[in-house]
């Protein structure tokens, strides 16, 4: 059985990627609505996982994200085909983002008319271990409440080696500039973020989320909005990362545990497609990296 869904795995992502030579696949019984939406839908997660960031530190976050889009294609996605799939799932990354309990977030395929209402109904917060990386000159911390959020400077701030007004100065954000807040501190200081690692701790007063809407805007156009030219750190180059502190390929990364606080939310789905109605709870929590992995 591993073997044949190796073997599906790879004729599904095929044909995916080259949208040919696939006419036969039906006469494979293994490959039935089912099963093809549990591979396309995998497929579709790693793409909301790498949307959390670049660079090789996300890469847990995409197998995070495969594991959500695998569940989400299982089990009420079957009768959706592979475009409504990614598009529910993506519209599920945001839900769970941005949307408060007991709000109704309905989508609507562009092409199939396929419905869905999408309603967060609990949310809950847990401590547990978990792995984060930091660059070697900046100070590790006991706990933090993890955050993994798009981030912007509201004015010009210095970054530091630890979350302390008078530690070493590591870096600086330009007013506007945009990051991954990986976390916050006891004492109100955010952990920055570069392609998973922290590089430093800006004061929390001096930064404030980045506006969701903007940041959807530019996961699915490849393209930042006017409002949104502000240099991202994800994106900087060796030699930019250099001039403003943020250097990963110089510096030693360490990776420590900390006693983090995460979240796990419940969504309520209602699915109708095909004439047929599906309705589902499915639990989602975060992990460290940021990618919401459904159980």
């Amino acid at each position: 059985m591993k073997t044949n869904m190796k073997l599906t795995v790879l004729a599904v992502a095929t044909c995916v990627g080259l949208s040919t030579g696939c006419a036969n696949m039906s006469q494979n019984a293994y490959l039935n609505n089912e099963n093809i939406g549990t591979v396309v839908g995998a497929a579709a997660g790693v793409l909301i996982g790498s949307q959390v960031g670049k660079g090789s530190g996300r890469t847990a976050a995409m197998l995070v994200g495969a594991l959500a889009g695998g569940m989400l294609g299982k089990s009420i996605g079957a009768s959706l085909d592979e475009r409504d799939r990614q598009a529910l799932a993506a519209q599920s990354q945001q839900v769970l983002d941005a949307t408060q309990d007991g709000q109704v977030t309905t989508w609507r395929s562009e092409h199939s008319g396929a419905t869905a209402q999408i309603t967060p109904v609990s949310t809950e917060t847990f401590t547990r271990p978990v792995a984060v990386k930091r660059t070697a000159k900046v100070q590790s911390v006991s706990n933090l409440q993890m955050l993994n959020k798009p981030y912007r400077a509201i004015k010009s701030a210095n970054v530091r080696s630890a979350p302390d007004a008078n530690a070493e100065k590591v870096g600086g954000l330009a007013a506007g500039s945009t990051f991954t807040a990986i976390g916050r501190t006891d004492n109100n200081w955010i952990a920055v973020g570069r392609r998973g690692v922290t590089v430093g701790y800006v004061h929390a007063p001096l930064v404030a989320p980045a506006p969701v809407v903007q940041q959807a805007a530019k996961a699915t156009t490849g393209a930042p909005k006017a409002a949104d030219t502000a240099t991202d750190l994800d994106a900087l180059d060796v030699a930019s990362a250099q001039d403003q502190g943020f250097d990963l390929d110089s510096a030693p990364v360490v990776e420590d545990k900390v006693a983090a606080t995460t979240t796990c939310r419940t969504l309520q789905y209602t699915v109708n497609a095909g004439g047929k109605s599906d309705k589902q709870d499915v639990k989602a929590c975060q992990a460290a990296d940021g990618a919401w992995e459904l159980s």
